[in-house]
């Protein structure tokens, strides 16, 4: 997809969105606890047509890079060994339901922070118990994201045996002297060594994140980086451009000038056209807006979510899901998510029913960061065509060579996928716009989200 030839002289837009589309609406309500379970639908047995993604959240980091905006404590064993049992607890509470005891899980993907922080045992002992209180398919993928400096060889041999079949690495960057002025926790050495580990464990599904833009980097540094990444046998990268995020490390050394060297806007377009160029020349495929896959390589759980609509499960301090239409957020303070659990209710800090204005928005908008939206699933889902709810939006975006309209589906062009978030949240109400932007900054201040009422 991203492989436009050269960039207009006028760009479609003067910004460009580097927060990736999750969930729609975002959570803004808080929550009656006591409620939520009849609010989520979970006291009657799913009739989903298909199979559901859970998303676990593991907040704890050996080492906390500049950079990062999600939820993230600096480890300590005591909190671990904590927020295990506590999260054993939220999976049993949501296994034991009616709408769960019913629902199969096609993947599981546990992220962070960094999930790869926890030791081999507590890896195990986390994905056992998954497995033995939810049904998963037989074919399942589940996924543990990795960071290089908490990986090792027996960590892999045990999740392997666990049942873990990909594995993600927050590589950022093969190049030591990019990685170094960017804050990045291991060197290139490391993730290469570490990425191979992980296939002599026989984990053959190996994905890695790589920023571009980030201080200094060159179009050549992020080509050599795409170059290894593919000789070392990765099947997906993803890539992000760096996002510098108000409470961050990186955000306020930005601030008082003491890192420098990030590229304007057209640099960072122009890094990432290279690059889809690049992977289109080595034989891969643009998924999603912000990942590229060899022909053979899958990733289900996107899939699951952003295509084809399927139950989010959000599980631990931080993370988001979505179950029946409602959306939600789970608190990211420890002591306020371990209070919960013990209550045996939901650890959330904000959700409510998706109103159904608000429904076609979310299917234009998840469907999007996918690429394409088939007109098909648009139909089954609402009842009416895109044309019917978003005929000048589309007639707009088609003008400003953002999208195709076909006979069966509605795409991003190669300039639409460059600006795809930008695009995708053309579809968002003024009012979820600004929620997620609060949500944004209260998760990377691990503070719970500041509570709005809806727009009456």
């Amino acid at each position: 997809m991203t492989t436009v030839s050269a960039l207009p002289r006028e760009l479609p837009y003067t910004s460009r969105d580097r927060q990736p589309v999750m969930c729609y609406p975002m959570p803004w309500a808080s929550p009656v606890h006591g409620e939520i379970a009849a609010n989520m639908g979970l006291d009657a047995p799913s009739h989903a047509p298909q199979p559901a993604a859970m998303y676990m959240h593991i907040p704890f980091c050996e080492y906390l890079c500049g950079f990062c905006p999600f939820v993230k404590y600096l480890k300590d064993e005591d909190r671990v060994r904590a927020y295990v049992a506590d999260l054993k607890r939220e999976m049993t509470f949501y296994a034991e339901t009616p709408y769960f005891r019913s629902t199969s899980f096609g993947s599981l993907y546990m992220g962070g922070g960094t999930a790869s922080s926890l030791s081999p045992e507590q890896l195990s002992e986390v994905i056992s118990h998954a497995r033995a209180v939810f049904r998963f398919l037989p074919d399942a993928e589940i996924t543990l994201e990795t960071s290089p400096i908490t990986a090792t060889p027996e960590k892999f041999a045990a999740v392997r045996a666990a049942g873990v079949n990909r594995v993600s690495f927050g590589v950022q960057t093969f190049d030591a002297e990019v990685g170094a002025a960017s804050d990045v926790a291991q060197d290139g050495d490391t993730s290469l060594r570490v990425i191979g580990w992980a296939q002599e464990a026989g984990i053959d599904n190996v994905s890695i994140d790589l920023i571009y833009n980030l201080p200094g980097q060159t179009t050549a540094h992020l080509l050599t980086d795409l170059d290894i990444a593919l000789d070392a046998g990765v099947g997906q990268i993803t890539l992000f451009p760096l996002s510098v995020m108000p409470h961050t490390k990186l955000f306020r050394e930005v601030n008082d000038g003491k890192v420098a060297g990030i590229g304007d806007l057209p640099h960072e377009l122009d890094l990432c056209r290279r690059a889809g160029e690049r992977l289109a020349e080595l034989g891969l495929r643009q998924t999603s807006v912000p990942d590229y896959s060899v022909p053979d390589a899958d990733y289900r759980h996107a899939r699951i979510h952003f295509r084809d609509f399927g139950d989010l499960l959000g599980l631990g301090a931080g993370a988001m899901g979505t179950v029946n239409e409602y959306t939600y957020v789970n608190v990211a303070e420890l002591k306020r998510y371990t209070e919960l659990n013990g209550r045996r209710v939901p650890p959330i800090n904000a959700g409510q029913l998706t109103p159904a204005e608000e429904r076609p928005r979310a299917t234009m908008a998840m469907g999007l960061r996918m690429l394409s939206l088939s007109r098909r699933t648009f139909t089954e889902r609402h009842g009416c065509g895109p044309e019917d709810v978003f005929g000048p939006l589309l007639d707009d975006l088609t003008s400003r060579g953002l999208i195709e309209c076909g006979p069966d589906e509605i795409r991003l062009t190669e300039l639409g996928a460059l600006f795809g978030y930008d695009v995708a949240k053309e579809f968002y109400s003024d009012a979820i716009r600004a929620r997620g932007q609060k949500l944004a900054e209260a998760l990377a201040r691990k503070r719970d989200v500041p509570q709005v009422k809806p727009a009456s």
